[in-house]
């Protein structure tokens, strides 16, 4: 390499879109938000998509290990994924249930089943696979859809997105810019209750946004949020 393939941090930032996980209750409409995401695709890897049948996304249903895997060679490879801003995908708990499933029945690639604890490493290696690569896509936002769950973590009762076994829940994270949790109830400064975003983590809420200038409940507005993220300054400076 030489000096002139240094480029602002700020450049990479734009580059690689926003990568984020949506979770909370069930009934809270984390899948019909897609619809405000720019250029929208779903991925729809559980049946019952009633909450969008006034929606116009293309959509591809993938309820077996083999078209998920179908769907990401496709996403990952072909031309045609230009047409599309965002992924959605509805949702990242079912498809690595999905892929946990496949292992114990004999149906993964491997053809054979697998029992125990080899079976939630297959789960996790196929899952985190698909979503590793997820994130260093380039020109892509991610919109994970996930089950809420409310886990102990040391001594903690926390809300945070659900996946199947113990290596998941720790290694997702690491891939996202956005934890949001779809949250309908008290916010400052409105009356009544409000569905939101909430952005920022509490003590029982994993919740989080890598940018800094997100406040810690935001219109449940996707489109506005990528914008907000991406273009406007920090509210913290170094």
């Amino acid at each position: 390499m030489d000096i002139r393939d240094l480029k602002a941090a700020h450049e990479h930032a734009q580059n690689f879109g926003i990568k984020s996980i949506v979770y909370g209750r069930a009934g809270t409409g984390k899948t019909p938000l897609l619809n405000t995401a720019p250029r929208p695709l779903l991925l729809a890897t559980e049946a019952g998509l009633l909450s969008m049948r006034g929606s116009n996304i293309p959509t591809y249903d993938a309820y077996t290990a083999k078209r998920i895997d179908e769907f990401f060679k496709w996403f990952f490879e072909s031309a045609e994924t230009k047409n599309f801003d965002t992924l959605g995908i509805d949702s990242g708990s079912q498809m690595a249930d999905v892929y946990l499933n496949a292992a114990l029945s004999g149906t993964s690639s491997s053809g054979k089943k697998i029992h125990g604890m080899a079976a939630y490493g297959e789960m996790a290696t196929n899952t985190m696979n698909h979503l590793r690569t997820l994130y260093y896509t380039r020109y892509k936002h991610v919109y994970l859809v996930c089950k809420e769950e409310l886990a102990d973590v040391e001594g903690q009762s926390l809300f945070r997105p659900y996946f199947p076994g113990k290596v998941l829940p720790i290694d997702v994270p690491h891939l996202y810019d956005f934890f949001l949790s779809l949250y309908k109830g008290p916010v400052p400064g409105q009356a009544g209750e409000v569905l939101s975003f909430q952005c920022n983590g509490t003590y029982n809420v994993m919740a989080r946004n890598r940018t800094g200038n997100l406040d810690d409940f935001e219109p449940p507005h996707f489109g506005a949020l990528v914008e907000k993220a991406m273009n406007a300054p920090p509210k913290f400076s170094y």
